[in-house]
C-alpha cells in the first residue's frame, strides 16, 4: 500500500462500486480528504464475521502485530507497508494477508520520487472511473 492516498467519494457510491448490502444506519463516513495517512481512522470493506457478507466499517491505518502485547507497544508506530515479493513469507504478514484483509475504497493514491537528498516531489496516480 501506499503511504498517503485521497478520498472523496461518498459512502453510496462505495457501496454501489463494492456491491455491499445493506449499509448500517448509523454509520458515518469520514469527510472526504485528500491527504489520508497513517494511524488515521478510515473507511475499509470487510466480510462481516457472522454471514460473510461484505460491510463498510471504520478502522484505524495501520496494523498491530499478533505479537504485540499491547496497542500501547505500538504507539506512534504502525506497520503500514509490505512488500508484494515478501508478503506471504514475512511472519508479521503471512496471517494477516491470509486471513484478515480487507479493501480500502480510495480515488487516487501518492508516491514520491526524491530529487535530492533533502526534497521529494508527491505524484498523484488516479483512475479516471475511480473504483471501476
Amino acid at each position: 500500500m501506499c503511504g498517503r492516498y485521497y478520498r472523496r467519494s461518498d459512502k453510496q457510491r462505495i457501496a454501489e462500486a463494492f456491491h455491499l448490502g445493506k449499509l448500517q444506519e448509523d454509520f458515518v463516513l469520514p469527510p472526504a480528504d485528500y491527504n489520508v495517512a497513517p494511524t488515521t481512522f478510515q473507511p475499509v470493506i470487510r466480510a462481516d464475521k457472522e454471514t460473510g457478507e461484505r460491510e463498510l466499517v471504520t478502522m484505524l491505518w495501520g496494523m498491530v502485530p499478533y505479537f504485540a502485547k499491547s496497542l500501547a507497544d505500538f504507539k506512534g508506530f504502525a506497520t503500514i507497508n509490505a512488500k508484494a515479493e515478501t508478503v506471504t513469507s514475512k511472519p508479521m504478514w503471512r496471517g494477516p494477508f491470509q486471513h484478515r484483509r480487507c479493501l480500502v475504497p480510495a480515488d487516487g493514491f501518492y508516491e514520491w520520487k526524491t530529487l535530492n537528498a533533502k526534497t521529494k516531489q508527491p505524484y498523484l496516480s488516479h483512475a479516471l472511473a475511480p473504483f471501476l
